[in-house]
């Protein structure tokens, strides 16, 4: 058994180990699980009948849909388990590369707060936007576009998005972990030490103290290193209360509690509502949307890839890799429509999944693992959910680290260099979008090249990028 694995996913000729595998696809589950509740309840926003004046999610108010904020929840949750399990698991078997794939927060984030909220979609109107944005995801990707796309960025941009997705990464586990807080004044702030009682002082303390441990273990060769040092400020935050309070009823959920929103998408909805415009308004509005999926999909998914190719530091030949790319985002696709017919939204390449490869995954072994633990996580949801920021923070944070080591690739004594890479990975933290980062980097980057005398250095699809890029700031 164990040499079929070894042959079927190639793991020696990667240089890898099979335990080394496991412990990275145990490291990326418990990295990621938290999008897995997350999305779903970002998701929730779409349903405003479901909160009260407070702005408080109750769960016994019953939505436009006949179902009640609890049943809608769960059955969201199920099918961003689903979901994720199902794309991972494409992945892995297809590419042999170690990716985790999920709803993206930040489609999440626009189908709630622009599509719902403020152009007025039911949310199954937008389920059929996502579904269709997946068929034409698909045929890009059996086109080839995607190796066009990649071959349009600049290498000084393909360095700065894997630094800059570092970045936010770390930053997302500072947050978590409450070493940095909302400040009115700053943004954020740094924390504020308040003693031993204090929850955000213990969780930010408790963090260091892990990423120190998880230093030490790696400095030292341990195998594992993240997962041991996660598992370890999980073991210690319970005595000292650093984790989600709640009741742990396991294997509270199952697969029937999907069932009500599994199919639910409204096409006729979705195509027609154009307000005054009529069809066609609904038809050019539908358009729009659709697009601005693809290209939120298509850019958060290659960044991703991107970066976690830069720590792969690949071998093979260019071919190949750009091979398992296509089959990478082909998945994607795949699981977004699968996805979307069972309620939940648009299915990418989890940012997070770069952990995967900084704890030694080579192979679509690693992807394996997360999948089983993501259909997993859908019977034991209450325990996962109640796992200390502060053992996710460690992850996020130390993921961060190892990431920006990329940046000694990019020439900054050049400022014609040195000035799109800035951009690219500044923006992405900062405005919490792996999309703004990339735009900002590549339109400095075309105009420089244009106001400098080398406009004939720049490609054609590059180009074309950077004009969609400013009719995107333009429109939207």
């Amino acid at each position: 058994m164990k040499t079929r694995i070894e042959k079927y996913f190639k793991i020696k000729e990667n240089n890898s180990h099979i335990q080394t595998e496991i412990f990275s696809g145990l490291t990326a589950f418990f990295t990621m699980v938290y999008l897995l509740f997350l999305v779903p309840n970002t998701l929730m926003g779409a349903f405003p009948e479901a909160f009260n004046e407070a702005g408080e999610l109750v769960g016994s108010y019953v939505l436009h849909n006949g179902l009640t904020a609890d049943e809608m929840l769960v059955s969201l949750t199920i099918a961003a388990c689903i979901a994720a399990a199902l794309g991972t698991l494409i992945t892995a078997l297809r590419t042999g590369l170690p990716f985790a794939q999920g709803p993206s927060l930040a489609i999440a984030t626009f189908i709630t707060y622009t599509v719902c909220g403020e152009l007025g979609y039911t949310y199954e109107q937008a389920l059929a936007a996502v579904f269709i944005s997946g068929i034409v995801f698909f045929i890009f990707t059996m086109f080839g576009l995607e190796h066009k796309i990649r071959k349009a960025i600049p290498h000084n941009i393909k360095y700065a998005v894997t630094a800059g997705i570092g970045l936010f990464i770390a930053f997302m586990g500072m947050q978590k972990c409450h070493m940095v807080v909302a400040d009115g004044h700053h943004l954020v702030k740094f924390v504020e030490f308040a003693g031993l009682s204090d929850y955000n002082t213990m969780s930010t303390i408790l963090c260091i103290l892990g990423l120190v441990l998880i230093a030490v273990l790696h400095y030292k060769h341990v195998h594992g290193a993240i997962l041991i040092g996660k598992i370890l400020v999980i073991i210690a935050a319970i005595p000292l209360g650093l984790y989600h309070h709640g009741e742990i009823n396991l294997f509270a959920y199952d697969f029937g509690a999907i069932l009500p929103t599994a199919f639910k998408m409204d096409f006729t909805g979705f195509l027609s509502h154009g307000g005054s415009l009529g069809m066609a308004g609904g038809l050019i509005a539908a358009g729009a949307i659709v697009i601005t999926l693809c290209i939120m999909d298509v850019f958060e998914t290659m960044s991703t890839v991107i970066a976690t190719d830069h720590i792969l530091d690949h071998k093979v030949h260019h071919d190949e890799t750009n091979e398992k790319i296509k089959k990478t985002l082909e998945a994607d696709a795949i699981a977004t429509v699968v996805g979307s017919s069972m309620g939940v939204t648009t299915v990418s390449t989890f940012v997070e999944s770069t952990a995967m490869a900084v704890e030694g995954g080579r192979t679509g072994l690693s992807g394996v693992v997360t999948s089983f633990l993501f259909i997993l996580a859908i019977f034991i949801a209450p325990f996962a959910s109640v796992i200390p920021s502060a053992a996710t923070a460690t992850t996020l944070i130390i993921t961060g680290v190892f990431m920006m080591s990329v940046v000694k690739q990019i020439n900054f004594h050049d400022v014609e260099e040195g000035l799109p890479a800035f951009f690219t990975m500044a923006f992405i933290p900062l405005t919490y979008s792996l999309i703004n980062g990339i735009s900002l980097g590549l339109v400095t980057h075309t105009f420089i090249c244009i106001f400098s005398g080398r406009a004939k250095e720049v490609k054609k699809g590059t180009y074309l990028m950077t004009l969609l890029f400013v009719l995107m700031f333009i429109f939207m």
